[in-house]
């Protein structure tokens, strides 16, 4: 015979707030419903919660962070029905409460916690985004894969040295060019819980003394002009895909490559370019933008103003009107009014940013076989190639070619002009 009680979860729990995720407990012999909200939930994007399954979609950013904690109350539940003793809504819940022993917090817990407090003002203070690099520690914990899961309390020295070892066994572009800032952020985060007496550990490695050498990341793979050009023919048709929508996103990668080419523009600027920014001067058409990395350090008044190639501008009129926010490439993304300032808008971009970026990564892998690349392209490859090829060509002048592409001539020289010796 079935129980007469059982349980959902749901985001819309009588007598509770919209949008705050529960366990209501009903029996069908009562009628009676009864509320135990779940603690450990982190900025859930409700456009991806799946009301049928009760979780959130599975791939997306929020599904990852949150559908463990589900997964692990809806298993406390499920043993709870076939509880003896426990028969009715009151028994249920009040069982809950009683099995909700806190749980130490992970390494990969606190940080979610510090980055939850900065983002939405936590503690009496006001909502900051300096939370935005814990994010790229958190997210280089989770390739590790096993750090982060160790409670905070045990957090130690050896795992100082390994987590060390792990960012200098990753490529530059993975994170072992940004090493000294990446483990600096991981002893910050042991310091907050060390105030907070949540550790008593101390991190003595030098981590500093084991900071890759720069010579190591001056010679940067490029494509020929000859590849260059191969890629912008290539038959789409002959790279391995599946899915309705592969054959738009194909081009549309392809086409996002090439204007960063052109423009000799970052990622994600690209990502953002915006048809406002796209002005004329002198009977020419230009792509004026403040660089996102450089945004911090330049006062509002300077952009950046990359000439627009005849290239550029096909592909500017190829995805006109396409965008309903006025972008110049219809990721999905783009379908979005953000708003930079409030953090908590900040981060989704960024998580999609983020992944968008990472599809055309993906993609790219399966193009540098097609073409014959000894070496795995990314998108940067294609900055890398335009700022060697301009450096190239007779008469190259250095500062022109650094002011379009938002960079100075010591990058060049150090970074681009090595790739012609």
């Amino acid at each position: 015979m079935a129980s007469p009680l059982y349980y959902k979860i749901t985001a819309s729990a009588p007598g509770r707030p919209k949008g705050v995720l529960c366990v209501v407990a009903s029996s069908t012999v009562s009628k009676v419903r009864k509320v135990y909200p779940i603690n450990g939930i982190v900025d859930p994007d409700w456009r991806f919660w799946d009301k049928k399954a009760g979780r959130f979609l599975s791939g997306t950013d929020t599904g990852r962070q949150n559908n463990p904690v589900i997964e692990e109350m809806c298993e406390r539940c499920d043993l709870l029905l076939n509880t003896p003793g426990i028969s009715t809504p009151d028994d249920f819940i009040s069982a809950l409460n009683n099995c909700a022993k806190p749980k130490e917090q992970s390494l990969g817990d606190f940080i979610q916690s510090v980055i939850e407090e900065m983002r939405t003002g936590g503690n009496n203070k006001r909502p900051s985004k300096s939370y935005q690099p814990y994010i790229n520690l958190l997210h280089k914990l989770e390739r590790e894969g096993e750090i982060m899961h160790v409670p905070i309390s045990e957090i130690n020295n050896s795992h100082f040295i390994r987590f060390s070892k792990f960012i200098l066994s990753l490529s530059y572009e993975d994170g072992k060019g940004n090493y000294l800032n990446i483990m600096k952020l991981f002893k910050q985060i042991h310091k907050k819980a060390y105030d907070r007496e949540l550790n008593d550990n101390a991190l003595r490695f030098k981590y500093s003394d084991e900071a890759p050498m720069k010579e190591e990341s001056e010679k940067r793979d490029i494509l020929s002009l000859a590849q260059y050009n191969k890629f912008k023919k290539m038959d789409l048709k002959a790279i391995p895909h599946s899915g309705p929508n592969s054959d738009f996103y194909m081009e549309l990668y392809r086409d996002f490559c090439i204007f960063l080419y052109e423009t000799k523009c970052r990622p994600v600027d690209v990502l953002k370019a915006h048809k406002d920014n796209i002005i004329e001067h002198n009977g020419r058409k230009y792509f004026r933008y403040i660089a996102e990395k450089k945004k911090n350090y330049r006062s509002k008044d300077k952009f950046v103003a990359s000439p627009l190639s005849p290239d550029a501008l096909k592909i500017i009129s190829k995805y006109k009107n396409k965008s309903s926010q006025g972008y110049i490439f219809p990721f999905s993304m783009n379908e979005y009014k953000w708003d930079f300032s409030d953090a908590k808008s900040w981060n989704r971009w960024n998580n999609r940013k983020s992944r968008a970026l990472e599809m055309i990564n993906q993609w790219l892998k399966k193009v540098s076989k097609i073409i014959k690349v000894d070496f795995e392209m990314t998108i940067y490859t294609f900055r890398h190639s335009a700022f060697t090829h301009a450096c190239m060509k007779d008469g190259a002048n250095y500062m022109k070619i650094a002011l379009d592409g938002g960079t100075s001539i010591d990058m060049l020289q150090k970074y681009y002009v090595t790739n012609m010796i």
